[in-house]
């Protein structure tokens, strides 16, 4: 028995190497890398997605890789998944020498920089790591996937965070012609692509919080270390916009609340603009109080990598609890005016719009609750519950 445990074991260990590979290319000149990783359910009969995974300024492809989890997608959706690396940028600044801004993406932004040194003015332009030719190398990429596997052509997606949300924002204005999908968080369009006109219609999901501390949510500034703030990119409701106008969806979102089951501090709305050209989509995640971070659902209302995969799939369905067509809890009675007896386990009162209004276990008291339609939720069982005055 402990021989046949090893020798699966074994075979497990084996596929996890072979799912995971680092690839290196040589594009304009530059050694490249890149991390491929091919889920173990892959066959060459059936064409499989391609997520692009973009890592933000200063950052590496393998930070980005593990601290996303994003092998768990690559698995469970059948997705080959390429996580590239950023050439380094530095540049030398009058009066304080050469700065090194770690890995960066050529992300189409220039920086107007404005300050003093030792009292005297000076200004100039920064355009962030524009000798890196990354939308070639990108594409460079996806061609070499291509000749190797069966790829879902249909289905290029790609998801970047701060910097790298930045870059899939260019990719996608500049190469949607072969690109489905992208989601951006913490990442906005650079300001020197505020003027092209995408070449196709691209789905685009932007994820960004209200208290982001490094890319300003109303103003697209950016903090570089002593030099201050600076701007970088469109504000995010802007880009938004952007992208809305474009692929002329609906004016009007639909608007959603996450439920709040979580006492971390921060909500979620999703805004949903439909009916675009091409069946084009564009929807928003607004977290307030939100930082410059990717939030898993480890203690949080939503998880970032599952918002991904849904809007991806077009599968998003913020208020899961909305559906439930058959009573799995016992709530009595129903309808209930004053109290309701749910029995040992803890449950999770939901109002039409997915707010958390109540929990608790046993005999509750539902007199604060209006009249109307709520879902009392556990694990996965629900129920539709009545109140009645």
């Amino acid at each position: 028995m402990k021989k046949a445990f090893t020798l699966f074991f074994l075979a497990i260990m084996a596929l996890s190497l072979n799912a995971q590979t680092t690839k290196t290319m040589t594009w304009d000149g530059v050694e490249r890398q890149y991390i491929e990783y091919v889920p173990t359910s892959y066959s060459a009969s059936q064409p499989a997605a391609v997520m692009f995974l973009l890592h933000g300024m200063g950052d590496t492809m393998d930070n980005m890789f593990q601290a996303t989890q994003i092998q768990n997608v690559a698995e469970q959706q059948g997705w080959i998944v390429l996580c590239p690396q950023a050439l380094d940028f530095t540049y030398e600044i009058p009066g304080l020498g050469s700065q090194d801004f770690g890995a960066c993406w050529n992300v189409g932004s220039t920086i107007a920089v404005d300050f003093s040194s030792m009292g005297w003015p000076l200004t100039f332009d920064v355009t962030v790591n524009e000798d890196a030719d990354d939308e070639g190398f990108l594409m460079a990429m996806l061609e070499a996937t291509k000749a190797e596997y069966n790829v879902d052509q249909d289905k290029v997606y790609f998801v970047g965070f701060s910097l790298g949300g930045f870059m899939s924002h260019r990719m996608a204005i500049q190469h949607g012609d072969v690109i489905n999908s992208i989601a951006a968080v913490s990442g906005v369009i650079g300001n020197d692509l505020t003027t092209l006109t995408p070449a196709a219609n691209v789905n685009v999901l932007q994820i960004f919080g209200t208290s982001d501390e490094m890319i300003s949510y109303d103003g697209g500034m950016i903090s570089l270390q002593q030099l201050g703030l600076y701007n970088l990119g469109l504000p995010v409701e802007e880009t938004v916009e952007y992208w809305r106008s474009f692929n002329q969806c609906d004016a009007t979102p639909i608007v959603e609340q996450y439920p709040d089951t979580y006492n971390d501090g921060m909500t979620f709305e999703m805004y949903q603009y439909l009916n675009g050209s091409n069946d084009s989509r564009v929807a928003f995640i607004k977290v307030y109080n939100g930082t410059h971070n990717w939030y898993s659902g480890n203690n949080h209302d939503i998880d970032y990598n599952t918002e991904i995969v849904n809007f991806f799939n077009n599968t998003i369905d913020v208020n899961d609890v909305a559906e439930v067509t058959d009573n799995t809890l016992a709530v009595y009675p129903n309808p209930a005016n004053d109290v309701i007896n749910v029995g040992e386990k803890v449950v999770y009162i939901y109002d039409l719009c997915g707010k958390l209004v109540m929990q608790g276990s046993g005999s509750l008291d539902v007199t604060s609750l209006s009249e109307g339609m709520y879902f009392v939720k556990s694990g996965n069982d629900c129920s539709k519950l009545i109140i009645n005055r």
